[in-house]
């Protein structure tokens, strides 16, 4: 039987920059990295320039477990994260991804942590809802 699951990622984007940046001064291997105009699939390119840190799908009914894994990797670099955007002129969002299995719907709410640390990014969420059973 499958199970509700959630992904996060956190993405640093722009429209072209050198993600190496990002990953030399935050010391942080992304999860994947992608450039303005690359092929997504047939007539499809990318609009903006991407260095993204993402957790995989893991079962779960709260998606600030997700969260929190990505926080607790990027917590120490928040200074230097919000420099960079400043310095380059780009942007950060946390994407939330729920696959809903079985009609078992997951805790949608942010806590006043993860409140104060996305702010304190100048960090945009995007939640997207995948109804499958």
């Amino acid at each position: 039987m499958d199970k509700t699951n959630i992904k996060v990622e956190f993405s640093i984007f722009g429209d072209e920059f050198d993600p190496g940046i990002i990953t030399d001064t935050l010391l942080i291997t992304p999860t994947r990295t992608w450039f303005k105009g690359d092929n997504i699939r047939g007539n499809l390119f990318r609009k903006e320039t991407c260095w993204e840190l993402a957790t995989e799908y893991e079962e779960s009914l709260d998606i600030n477990d997700q969260i929190d894994e990505i926080k607790e990797l990027i917590k120490n670099q928040e200074d230097e994260i919000v420099k960079l955007i400043r310095q380059n002129k780009l942007e950060c969002k946390f994407d939330v991804v729920i696959n809903i299995e079985n009609n078992v719907k997951p805790a949608i709410y942010l806590n006043k942590e993860i409140i104060k640390f996305l702010h304190d990014l100048g960090a945009e969420i995007d939640i997207d809802l995948c109804i499958y059973s």
